[in-house]
């Protein structure tokens, strides 16, 4: 599963088979309540037009502190300003708890409230920069997707979103393209 900056910024959907269709699921009610689902969102009425309007807000820094990352570049102070600023509006509670032998601290949001989400998703985004983990984000290598990722592989090399998908895509068009020179 995505971690939950990047499935925001993939809110911003392209159809990876080259139709141009596209989607701003966040406008996606479906789409949404399962994003809130895996944030500190507590289950009561969806978003405000207002309140997803902020979401596409983030949504629109992340994406240019991601591509900040990706041309190897500094990120902006502004930007790093603007997403400590969300972080700072969502409170957040510790609860010790016990896993197995260790102990672990948990926290939680304290409200439930679009500040909360919106802190959690940032705070999710700099948690990946704090680990050093800025060299592992790609973007698909599908230009019909445009799809960020954190490429997990021990060797770095992941290319596509999602093999069976994406990478299945792109290998058929080479095909069809090597066989178009040959034919």
């Amino acid at each position: 599963m995505d971690p939950l900056w990047a499935e925001l910024i993939n809110s911003d959907w392209s159809d990876h088979l080259g139709s141009g269709r596209r989607e701003d699921r966040i406008g996606n009610d479906g789409w949404l309540a399962t994003f809130l689902g895996r944030t500190s969102w507590w289950g009561r009425a969806l978003p405000s037009a207002a309140e997803r309007e902020r979401l596409r807000t983030l949504r629109r820094l992340l994406r240019r502190m991601i591509d900040a990352l990706l041309a190897v570049t500094p990120i902006a102070e502004s930007d790093t300003a603007a997403l400590n600023r969300t972080m700072a509006k969502a409170p957040v509670k510790r609860r010790l708890a016990r896993e197995g032998e260790a102990w672990t601290v948990e926290l939680t949001m304290a409200r439930g409230t679009i500040d909360d989400v919106l802190g959690e998703v940032a705070g999710s985004f700099a948690a990946m920069l704090a680990r050093g983990e800025g060299d592992r984000v790609k973007v698909c290598e599908n230009p019909d997707c445009g799809w960020v990722m954190v490429d997990s592989s021990r060797n770095r090399s992941r290319r596509w979103c999602d093999a069976a998908e994406c990478g299945n895509v792109m290998k058929v068009r080479r095909y069809r393209q090597r066989h178009r020179r040959t034919g």
